[in-house]
């Protein structure tokens, strides 16, 4: 009786520990479009990690507005000192507008 009790512990344990939910979590990269001043207009679009990672930016344009397609909450920062975070699918002013230099996303 006791080695069948025993048994029956261990095959609950083994089962509830198959069906338990990975501790990665699914990851995806966030799509960030960076826009200058018009009337240029220019633009560069970058897929940034979302594990709350800081990534640097390279472009030197000078930016006015950075977009988000969602599903992460993103903070961006400006040579100029600027702190700038969009959430979700939203587009937000920079100001003043100036080149970003870094960033980190967390998925929602």
């Amino acid at each position: 009786m006791k080695a069948f009790t025993i048994s029956t512990f261990l095959f609950l344990l083994a089962s509830q520990l198959h069906a338990a939910p990975s501790s990665s979590a699914r990851q995806f990269q966030a799509q960030l479009t960076f826009q200058g001043a018009p009337p240029a207009a220019a633009f560069f679009t970058l897929s940034v990690p979302t594990d709350g990672s800081v990534f640097e930016i390279s472009n030197v344009l000078s930016v006015s507005h950075i977009s988000s397609a969602g599903g992460a909450s993103c903070t961006l920062f400006g040579i100029d000192g600027s702190t700038t975070t969009v959430v979700g699918a939203d587009t937000v002013d920079v100001g003043p507008p100036q080149t970003q230099v870094s960033g980190s996303c967390l998925a929602l």
